[in-house]
């Protein structure tokens, strides 16, 4: 597929691609709601604008899925939850207005963990969401659907929201890209909170170079180079190597490979923030109590044991631990503002543990899912997995890259550099590299 979705007729195209992603998703279920009459009116509506507005629009005609915490007007909106059944979205959220003003269709809502707090595909209002690659395996969570979705070939991309890895772990698990940008630089508006001191909303798609179409779209900006300026200065945070599968060190071992006979200039970065991130991220949850009190007191069994037993168990956390631990946050981000004096890009695993069936997961599981990410959750920063290789059972492995806070264009910039040296060494197999917008930008 490339560049922009110029059709003679959208609205039948529109209705062609919905009957196909309904029969591609059999199995998978990443799709919680498909918008039949409301995506063909919305692709009718823009394919009666004059050409040269059609022209201007960066995204015209693009589908793009709905995560069903992120409020779509006139759309049942859920939050994967049974606590909002029935419930219809009364206004775009910010997120997918500016994506509606810059043209994209939204065809589907997507599938989630239940009030976004899980690392896997369970679901507590349908099917539990599957791995495409493999539908033995787990898709990652909470963001789960809308990674099947892309990874599946429903859409090009897909809206997601990160608390301590729900875009990029399912990213890493389904072999595509997930981008959280620097916290606060997109509002969260129309989107249910669940933990607001590491919320974010971001982005799925097959690459980074997509993200960035995206992003530019998002931001109303000058598409960028689709080159960094310069080679990134690379710290390889060797933190985040400990505990990972030994399939995963392999992967990324040779990607160091690659980087050293490509002449990247990478520098060791010792930090030690892991034992002090899991206490801040412990104490900070408890904010989803905050939220979430009233609903647990007035409808105790519209939420399932499991997440009720979560969120009262963080009843039980004094507010003077938030406190500390909002404190010890800003401690965080100023360590990591100072690292980044001496690299421009963060490299490590996205995640310790690789995509594993439901029946295989342990205990430690939404630790391993988590860790290496929910540092710039906690930080602010910037930051996105891309694929890198895939382990030798066929399962895909991420890279996480991270930079200074609002170095997010930058960012994208330098991760579609890395894609391509990745393509370059042959190091993926899963997906050949291939964009969307490979004519855009």
């Amino acid at each position: 597929m490339t560049g922009h979705l110029r059709h003679a007729d959208l609205p039948a195209f529109t209705r062609t691609e919905l009957a196909r992603m309904q029969t591609r998703d059999a199995g998978v279920h990443a799709l919680r709601h498909v918008r039949h009459a409301a995506v063909t009116q919305d692709a009718q509506a823009l394919a009666r604008l004059p050409e040269q507005q059609r022209a201007s629009l960066p995204l015209y005609g693009l589908n793009i899925a709905v995560k069903d915490n992120i409020d779509l007007a006139n759309t049942p909106i859920q939050g994967g939850s049974r606590l909002f059944a029935g419930r219809i979205a009364a206004h775009d959220a910010w997120i997918t207005a500016r994506l509606r003003a810059a043209g994209a269709l939204f065809p589907a809502v997507t599938s989630m963990c239940e009030l976004a707090w899980g690392t896997t595909g369970e679901n507590a209002v349908g099917p539990r969401t599957r791995n495409p690659l493999d539908t033995r395996l787990d898709p990652g969570g909470s963001s789960s659907g809308s990674a099947a979705a892309v990874a599946n070939g429903l859409v090009p991309a897909a809206l997601g929201t990160d608390t301590a890895c729900s875009i990029r772990f399912p990213a890493h698990c389904c072999g595509i890209a997930g981008f959280k940008p620097t916290a606060k630089r997109w509002d969260m508006a129309g989107i249910m909170p669940l933990v607001p001191s590491l919320d974010h909303v971001g982005l799925l798609a097959r690459t980074a170079r997509d993200a960035l179409h995206l992003f530019h779209a998002i931001e109303h900006g000058t598409p960028p180079a689709a080159h960094p300026p310069h080679t990134p200065r690379i710290g390889i945070r060797w933190e985040g190597f400990e505990n990972c599968d030994a399939s995963i060190i392999k992967v990324m071992n040779q990607l160091l490979s690659a980087l050293r006979e490509e002449g990247a200039m990478t520098v060791d970065c010792a930090t030690t923030l892991h034992a002090r991130t899991l206490p801040v991220t412990g104490a900070l949850f408890a904010e989803s109590w905050l939220v979430w009190r009233n609903a647990v007191h007035k409808s105790p069994d519209a939420l399932s044991p499991t997440l009720r037993e979560r969120l009262l168990r963080k009843s039980s956390v004094p507010f003077s631990e938030i406190e500390d631990a909002r404190r010890e946050q800003a401690a965080i981000r100023a360590d990591m503002d100072r690292i980044f004096e001496t690299c421009d890009l963060l490299l490590e695993p996205t995640a310790q543990v690789t995509a594993l069936p439901p029946d295989d997961m342990t205990a430690e599981h939404p630790m391993l899912a988590s860790r290496n990410c929910t540092l710039t959750n906690i930080s602010g920063h910037p930051s996105i997995s891309i694929p890198c290789g895939e382990d030798d059972a066929g399962r895909p492995v991420g890279v996480l890259l991270s930079a200074r806070r609002g170095n997010d264009r930058l960012l994208l910039e330098q991760a579609i550099w890395l894609e391509d040296l990745i393509a370059r060494q042959r190091l993926r197999r899963v997906f050949p590299v291939s964009y969307f917008f490979e004519n855009v930008i």
